[in-house]
């Protein structure tokens, strides 16, 4: 599936998992009384500072749980249409927790935050999230019958225009919310 209209979507399924992430964050900040500021791949206080351990932690997990619920809501959408071009979203929220798992090693994220909180150490939570995107990323390759040479452009456009996006975020720190 190596066309321009695939490029497109996977344009889209990277910028909105991560606004649809990091959205969340904003919201429940929000709701919790915080003024909130949202970057392309940030979110924070405007004060620097939460009230409470577990508001931090709330506003750590929304944007995890989020991304899941994306995860599990493309896989069935997957299933019932076969249409490919649904992929990219499955994969895209996928790779933003592998990531965000990964990045744990320079500064906790959102999930190693709430593990290394519940002192089940930095990597236990990440993992068993990880794991579930995975065996519904892989049940879904499976149950469509997904080339790996399609496989492989989701992975390589994903990587791309995260990259970018995270890149575009730390060098421009553009304001969105």
């Amino acid at each position: 599936m190596w066309n321009f209209k695939f490029l497109l979507v996977s344009i889209l399924a990277v910028v909105s998992s991560f606004l649809v992430h990091e959205f969340g964050h904003w919201l429940i900040g929000e709701v919790l009384g915080y003024d909130m500021k949202m970057t392309l791949n940030t979110v924070y206080p405007v004060l620097s500072k939460y009230d409470s351990e577990a508001d931090y932690m709330l506003i750590s997990a929304i944007g995890p749980i989020i991304t899941l619920l994306q995860t599990i809501f493309f896989f069935f959408v997957l299933k019932r249409s076969k249409n490919l071009y649904y992929f990219p979203f499955l994969f895209s929220s996928f790779y933003l927790q592998l990531l965000s798992g990964v990045m744990n090693f320079s500064k906790p994220n959102d999930l190693g935050r709430i593990s290394f909180y519940f002192e089940l150490g930095l990597f236990t939570i990440p993992i068993i999230v990880v794991f579930i995107h995975i065996i519904l990323l892989l049940r879904a390759i499976k149950l469509n019958k997904i080339r790996k040479k399609s496989v492989w452009i989701t992975v390589f456009y994903t990587i791309l225009f995260s990259s970018i996006w995270i890149l575009g975020n730390k060098f421009f720190k553009i304001i969105l919310i």
